[in-house]
């Protein structure tokens, strides 16, 4: 039997160029959303002016609190979280801690040395490379409708690609209301499949500004289900004395110490 095979190429080729053209609209559009987002809290060319931030931090739960201080380079991402009961810092990927894991009270070191400051980034750590933003419209939470937006992530970005984020903003102010997420450290994990994890949401209730930025002051996060929260919060971060510094930190400043210990990925 003959076929058309021009016929075929072309129809093939169209259909290409049509489902290039509605990922690009929609992968546009996420990216206008974030973009919105980015300027609401003081742009993204004024986030990477600075090359360091330090904050003095309180993770409240019911667990217990930590409080501690935490210094990052903003350009490679190295850090140095200082308190009473613990210390640890990443250099160039690798993470220590002392005097050992167990003086974060259960927590796993390589977690914990990046969780907060995340929290602390948004909406800026969504326009870091291996971000992959997708438009999901408008949702609805307490009321108030709001742009969503999914943020994954490519293979091989950070200890964690497998998570996601989808963050609520406000289509007015560009401000950030929340972001739920799924969590895929593998203690926290334990082999589950995604669709079996449970999810979180932090709210940002309260914000300041550092820097000619805004950034988050206090923000709780809870269970999340059914795309509302459910019940207390889980644990409230607060985030204190917040100072921006174009310089970036003695890297020196971030070197394991004798008597620390590297932290595995676990």
């Amino acid at each position: 039997m003959k076929r058309n095979y021009g016929m075929s190429n072309a129809l093939a080729v169209r259909s290409f160029f049509f489902a290039t053209a509605v990922w690009l609209a929609l992968a546009g559009s996420g990216f206008a959303q974030l973009d919105r987002a980015l300027e609401g809290h003081g742009g993204l060319a004024k986030w990477k002016s600075y090359g360091t931030v330090e904050f003095d931090l309180t993770w409240a739960s019911a667990k217990g609190t930590k409080k501690d201080h935490q210094l990052f380079n903003l350009r490679s991402r190295d850090g140095l979280i200082t308190s009473d009961a613990y210390s640890l810092g990443s250099s160039q990927g690798e993470v220590w801690i002392k005097p050992n894991p167990a003086a974060l009270g259960g927590t796993p070191p390589r977690f914990y040395m990046w969780t907060p400051f995340y929290f602390f980034g948004m909406p800026f750590v969504f326009a870091d490379p291996g971000a992959v933003l997708e438009p999901l419209g408008k949702k609805t939470f307490q009321e108030v409708e709001y742009d969503a937006v999914k943020v994954t992530f490519k293979k091989g970005t950070g200890d964690t690609p497998d998570d996601f984020y989808v963050a609520y903003i406000s289509g007015s102010t560009g401000q950030l209301k929340l972001v739920s997420y799924v969590v895929t450290y593998p203690t926290i994990r334990k082999g589950k499949p995604i669709d079996e994890l449970e999810m979180h949401a932090i709210v940002f209730n309260e914000w300041q500004e550092a820097g000619g930025l805004r950034v988050p002051k206090v923000a709780p996060f809870y269970v999340w289900k059914n795309e509302n929260i459910e019940g207390e919060p889980l644990a409230t971060l607060q985030f204190a004395n917040v100072h921006f510094a174009e310089k970036t930190p003695d890297p020196s400043t971030f070197i394991k110490p004798s008597d620390a210990v590297v932290a595995p990925m676990q």
